[in-house]
């Protein structure tokens, strides 16, 4: 069981720290060659970027999940079914999503804390990375679709293939031809477009290629999928409502200084945040198969392992965010006031990590057990919480709140995340206890 867990998550989460990383890359090759309202631009604009990978993750895992648990109970057919759903809605949500990034860039940039600079920065970011969009929606949403079949391994060769090739051209574009921010975002349109040859080719293959008929969208799959994909959604994009409130909040108390301090913060965490967030994604398929075949205590065993690995990467990354403070403004090309507000920020951001590892795992738990009702109470209630204190503590402790505002929501949703899995721990048990006996029956 080891050996199959560690096959599942290692290449997800190597998956998801590349794409951190490649996110940097574009950072750094700005920072140098825009400076620091640059960096601060595409840090503003990342909520739309994130708007379009939670929809194309949000559905792919729903309907993931829903493939996973109907494989697990021997029922191949509404697996197919639910696959084929699926891929009708990615294609159903691309264009849309697309049209609103070109047509309503700037005010929306706007109203994520975006001024000056930094705003005409963002909308130049997020006019050029719209067109990409289709590709980039269709390629995240089938890549659970892929990891649910056993082919983990090429899930991830297409995100390295798509993450090398954005480094390759943010040099290019950005470094040789000067586009600054413009061509970071072209870098990354055009290398969603070149991932997504080999995903369509792999559903064009004769042993995964979609049946006709499994392409006609099923309504209850549908539903289900939405239902259970709010949850990898909003996980996906409601950390970005932590950003656009401490965007607005340091916008307004801090400047283009802070702002641009916490973008060089918000790219380095957040390695540590994917690498978290690959461990209960990658288990996910393993987790859902386990629970439709009715081995609850192969689902126990999962989801133990990934609080003991999750909790341990929040620590670890505290710890190395701790030691490089210093060395990462420079990285970025960060001016000298700026690199002293990220080096003292950057701790204690990187403190809610140790909380978040236990809140995702749980998160991802409940939506691979098909309890989208949990998982959603998490993921939505931290929105709420984030703006609550954010807004809240910088009226009392200034810029210096903001940063411990992450830590103080993340303590609150591992209590909210402890408090659900006992509750579903006592209701379960009561759900299997036997049924009392009249009296005086025998045995």
């Amino acid at each position: 069981m080891l050996k199959e867990y560690l096959r599942y998550i290692l290449p997800t989460m190597l998956t998801f720290t590349l794409a951190s990383v490649y996110s940097i890359v574009d950072g750094m090759f700005v920072g140098h060659a825009v400076g620091d309202a640059g960096v601060a631009g595409i840090n503003v604009a990342f909520p739309l970027v994130a708007f379009v990978m939670a929809v194309g993750t949000g559905i792919g895992m729903g309907g993931g999940v829903i493939s996973s648990i109907a494989r697990g109970a021997g029922d191949e057919a509404k697996s197919r079914r639910a696959v084929g759903t699926t891929f009708v809605m990615l294609l159903a949500a691309a264009l849309p999503v697309m049209a609103l990034l070109l047509f309503a860039a700037e005010p929306i940039c706007r109203l994520l804390g975006g001024q000056g600079g930094t705003l005409e920065q963002a909308v130049a970011y997020t006019s050029v990375i719209a067109w990409g969009v289709p590709f980039q929606i269709f390629v995240t949403g089938c890549t659970p679709l892929i990891r649910n079949q056993g082919r983990v391994g090429f899930a991830m060769a297409v995100q390295v293939f798509a993450g090398l090739m954005n480094v390759v051209l943010d040099y290019v574009f950005v470094m040789l031809m000067g586009w600054g921010t413009a061509g970071a975002a072209a870098a990354t349109a055009v290398s969603q477009a070149a991932a997504f040859v080999p995903v369509l080719a792999f559903f064009l293959l004769r042993k995964n290629r979609i049946a006709r008929a499994d392409l006609r969208p099923d309504g209850k799959i549908v539903a289900h999928a939405l239902k259970l994909g709010m949850a990898p959604f909003g996980l996906t994009l409601l950390p970005e409502a932590t950003v656009v409130a401490i965007n607005v909040n340091l916008s307004a108390y801090g400047g283009e200084t802070a702002l641009a301090a916490y973008a060089v913060v918000s790219y380095t965490a957040c390695v540590i945040q994917m690498l978290i967030q690959g461990v209960g994604d990658g288990s996910q398929p393993l987790i859902s198969k386990h629970y439709g075949a009715g081995d609850a205590d192969g689902v126990r065993r999962f989801r133990n392992t990934n609080y003991l690995i999750t909790i341990s990467l929040g620590a670890l990354g505290l710890l190395a965010m701790y030691l490089l403070r210093n060395l990462v403004p420079l990285v970025f090309g960060s001016s000298a006031e700026t690199a002293a507000i990220v080096a003292y920020a950057l701790p204690i951001f990187s403190m809610a990590y140790v909380f978040y590892g236990f809140t995702h795992a749980s998160t991802s738990y409940f939506y691979a057990v098909d309890d989208a009702r949990a998982s959603n109470a998490i993921v939505y209630g931290e929105a709420v919480l984030v703006v609550l204190v954010v807004f809240g503590i910088v009226r009392v402790a200034g810029v210096d709140g903001i940063w411990f505002s992450v830590t103080i929501v993340q303590m609150m949703l591992a209590c909210a995340a402890g408090a659900l899995l006992r509750y579903r721990h006592r209701r379960r048990a009561a759900q299997a206890a036997p049924a009392p006996q009249p009296v005086g029956e025998g045995c």
